[in-house]
Formats: C-alpha cells, sequence, structure tokens
C-alpha cells in the first residue's frame, strides 16, 4: 500500500473518474471537483467504443490531401472555423508533422501500449456484474464503399500486424452476413473482434464513480479558478473556496488548457467539437460500432437509441453549435443504413481535447511533480482512461509507471 496523499482530481469525466477510482484503491484520500454534473461532459455524448489496435492517430503518411478535400467539401467531416485559424495553426503544423511515416508508427505504437488492456482493466474496476451490464464485447466494424484497399491501408494493416492487433478482412457478403443493415455500397470491411462499446456512457462514468465513492472518494460541486503549488501543499482556487491537498490530477478535458496556461506551460491541446445525433427506437438496426471510413463517423448502438457520432470541428469552446452538423449526420445515417426510419433524434455537442498526435498527456508538471496531467484523449477517452488513472497510481505512489510517460509527456 502506497503511503496515503490528500488527493483532488479535476475533472468528473471518465478518465477522472478512473484516476479517483483507482488512487483510492490505493489507500489515498480523494476529492473529485467537477463543475457540472459527473460523467455529462465528453463522457456523455462519445461514441461510446473501445478500441482494441483499431484506432489511429489522426494524422497518418498524406493526411495533408485528405484534410484538404475536406476542408473543400461542405458536407465533409471537419471544419476550421476561420477566426480559429491564428490559434489553430501551430497545432496544425504539428498535427502534419505526425503524418510523416516514422512519427505516425511511434504514435500508433503508444496509442495501442495505452488503449489495449482497457476491456480487463475497466472489468477489474468495475467488478464482473456490472462489467457484463455495460460492456458489450461483439467486436467493431469499418466499412468502405472502394473495391481496393489503398496504398496507406495496406501499411495500416501492416502495422496492425506487427502489433499483434487481431482483425478479419471481409468481403461485400461476409459484410452484409455480419450486419444485413449496411447499405449494399459497402463492398468491403474489416472486422477486429476485440473491440467493442459500452451500452451507456454516462452509465458507465456513474458506475465506476459509485465505486469509488464506496471508497470514501468524495465530489466537490465547483470550478477551479487557479491552481497555487506550495513548498509541501498544492492549494486551488475554486469558485468555493480553497481547497488544500498533496497532489493534484488535472483531468479537466479543454479547461485543462487553460489551467496548464495558469501554471506557465502550454498545453498542446486544440478545441476539437464533436457532434451526436441519437435516435430512439432503432438500436437493433446494427449488434456494434460500425465506422464508415471514408467519411469518418460511426455508428453505435446504445440502451437510448442508434447514436451516430461525428465531424471534427476546430473552433473555440464556448461558440454556437452549428445546426448544419447535426443534419450531415442524418444524412450520413441514412446512407450507410438506407432502411432506418429517422422519426425522433437527439443531438449534441461536445468538446473534445485533442492533441496533434492523437496521444494523450499524462505525467507531472515540468517544475512541479505534485501537479499531475491526465488529459488530451480526444476521441478516445473511454479506450484510454484505465491505464491512464494505473500511469496516476504509479506516479502518486513513487513508482515507475507500468507503461512509459515519454511518449504522453507534458508538451
Amino acid at each position: 500500500m502506497a503511503e496515503q496523499r490528500a488527493v483532488v482530481v479535476i475533472g468528473g469525466g471518465v478518465v477522472g473518474v478512473s484516476c479517483a477510482l483507482m488512487l483510492a484503491r490505493e489507500g489515498h484520500s480523494v476529492t473529485v471537483v467537477e463543475e457540472g454534473r459527473v460523467g455529462h461532459g465528453c463522457s456523455w455524448g462519445n461514441g461510446a467504443q473501445y478500441n482494441a489496435g483499431s484506432a489511429l492517430p489522426m494524422a497518418h503518411p498524406g493526411v495533408m490531401w485528405r484534410a484538404l478535400r475536406w476542408f473543400a467539401d461542405a458536407n465533409g467531416p471537419v471544419r476550421l472555423a476561420p477566426r480559429e485559424l491564428p490559434c489553430t495553426l501551430p497545432w496544425l503544423v504539428r498535427f502534419l508533422r505526425t503524418g510523416r511515416p516514422q512519427a505516425w508508427e511511434a504514435a500508433y505504437a503508444a496509442l495501442h501500449a495505452l488503449n489495449r488492456p482497457c476491456a480487463a482493466l475497466y472489468r477489474d474496476m468495475l467488478g464482473d456484474t456490472d462489467w457484463n451490464r455495460l460492456f458489450r464485447p461483439n467486436g467493431a466494424l469499418h466499412v468502405w464503399r472502394d473495391e481496393s484497399p489503398s496504398a496507406l491501408e495496406e501499411l495500416v494493416s501492416s502495422l496492425r500486424t506487427q502489433h499483434g492487433v487481431a482483425f478479419e478482412k471481409l468481403s461485400a457478403e461476409q459484410l452484409r452476413e455480419l450486419e444485413p443493415a449496411l447499405s449494399r455500397d459497402y463492398r468491403r470491411g474489416i472486422y477486429f473482434p476485440n473491440s467493442g462499446h459500452v451500452t451507456s456512457p454516462p452509465a458507465l462514468v456513474e458506475g465506476l464513480m459509485a465505486r469509488a465513492a464506496a471508497l470514501g472518494v468524495s465530489i466537490r460541486a465547483a470550478r477551479v479558478e487557479a491552481i497555487e503549488p506550495g513548498t509541501e501543499r498544492v492549494t486551488l482556487r475554486t469558485s468555493t473556496g480553497p481547497h488544500s491537498c498533496d497532489t493534484v490530477v488535472v483531468a479537466a478535458g479543454i479547461a485543462s488548457r487553460d489551467l496548464a496556461r495558469s501554471l506557465g506551460i502550454s498545453l498542446s491541446l486544440a478545441s476539437e467539437r464533436g457532434y451526436h445525433i441519437t435516435m430512439s427506437g432503432i438500436s437493433g438496426a446494427i449488434s456494434r460500432p460500425v465506422t464508415d471510413a471514408a467519411s469518418a463517423f460511426v455508428a453505435t448502438p446504445l440502451d437510448e437509441g442508434l447514436r451516430i457520432v461525428g465531424i471534427a470541428e476546430f473552433n473555440a469552446p464556448d461558440a454556437p453549435r452549428d445546426a448544419k452538423q447535426s443534419l450531415k449526420l442524418q444524412a450520413y445515417a441514412r446512407a450507410m443504413l438506407p432502411a432506418i426510419s429517422i422519426n425522433q433524434a437527439t443531438d449534441w455537442m461536445g468538446v473534445r481535447p485533442s492533441t496533434p498526435d492523437s496521444l494523450p498527456i499524462i505525467g507531472p508538471h515540468p517544475q512541479h511533480p505534485a501537479i499531475l496531467f491526465a488529459t488530451g484523449h480526444g476521441h478516445m477517452g473511454i479506450s484510454g482512461a484505465p491505464m491512464t488513472a494505473a500511469i496516476i497510481c504509479d506516479l502518486v505512489a513513487g513508482r515507475a509507471p507500468r507503461l512509459s510517460c515519454a511518449p504522453y509527456r507534458v508538451r
């Protein structure tokens, strides 16, 4: 058992709550500080997938030309608000650098190492009963409308094989056997048997938080306005008054960027806004997450309905929502599943904290080791949360991290 410390986790999403639970299991006194409701930020509206080798860094060889095509397409999945270009440009330059083959392969290796054990770690954190209630290990499917894989796809397959990722290439007929409702325009696919999804993202966070609360973790409803490192303790200035502790874990999503700036460091986090629509009554149309590889959107069956997630909109976190993005998702849904009837759909927008290399930021502040970061998980919070929490526990205990922090260092 590690020496007990008073730890504050800033952020009540899947990453922050996973950290709180694992820290409490090691005997630490943990408080989660969350301005809103636990589990109701990006963790509420995500695509509900967990990935075991299927996910790739967003930047890849040739990404610049693909991104330019997307930016030029009014109906495409990527949008950059013109007023955001000056502040997003340094991030974009780093993003393009990650697309170089060597950097991209290194980023994939680090991403896979972080995400690979997530299902087993969640089972350990939740116990068999809750895991079986929330998780559906039915695999995941990526689909294409063209007949033949590109050179990049062949490179991706080779990389996955090198890292021991299980996948199966499927013909059009095999796609239809697995998911009969898919459009016949899809000519091929890849099935990932070790991936899957959760039936309700907020229920996942609530289940983790219930376990944490049973171990004494408390929740403080407040906004953190400043972090003040001291010689022995760290003080948080919050909207409900000061709070002192031994260690702080910053897991505050895009708000981590401002908190880091107040501590003298600039995190390479972009405000990448994602959208979803959820259509009640038709979740049975598919039995697993299906990704349209060309348009980069995902359909996932949830308890509340069929969710369509997509769009990478680079804009200020507090900019008004763009209603056209939800209409795009409805069009994507009809193109993927022609037989569905969209009678009732709810929509949502949330801010993903995205890094140029798609790797989260996990590790200590360069000058203040009592301040740890666990942020920047972008599209892969569910997949990366458990191992992130395990690394944070090692750092708080003074142990060598079970996974090297080098690829995820504060940057």
